[in-house]
C-alpha cells in the first residue's frame, strides 16, 4: 500500500552538472545516461527520485529540475523489475 512512497534511489545534480547518488543503488547505466543528458541540456541543479515498486515505480523530479531534460531521462529509464536485496540472513533449519 505504501510502496508508492518508498524511495528506491535518489540522484542529485549539483553545481557544474555533476550527478551523485544520495540514496539507494541506481543502475550504473542509468546514472551514466543521466550524466550525459545533464551535460547535453546544460542542467545545473535538481533531483531525480525513483519511488515505488515494479510496475508502480515512478520518477519524481525536484529541486528545480528543468522541464527540458525530464522527457529525455524518462526515455532512458527502465522501472525496477522487483524489490531490492533483502540484506538479512534467514534462519535455516
Amino acid at each position: 500500500m505504501l510502496d508508492r512512497f518508498r524511495i528506491n534511489y535518489r540522484l542529485a545534480v549539483e553545481q557544474g552538472g555533476r550527478v551523485t547518488t544520495r540514496i539507494g543503488r541506481p543502475p550504473a547505466g542509468f546514472v551514466a545516461a543521466v550524466a550525459d543528458i545533464v551535460r547535453l541540456h546544460g542542467i545545473e541543479r535538481g533531483t531525480i527520485e525513483c519511488r515505488g515498486r515494479g510496475a508502480r515505480a515512478r520518477l519524481r523530479f525536484g529541486g528545480g529540475f528543468p522541464e527540458r531534460g525530464r522527457q529525455a531521462i524518462r526515455n532512458v529509464w527502465q522501472p525496477p523489475s522487483g524489490p531490492g536485496p533483502g540484506g538479512g540472513s534467514r534462519a535455516v533449519g
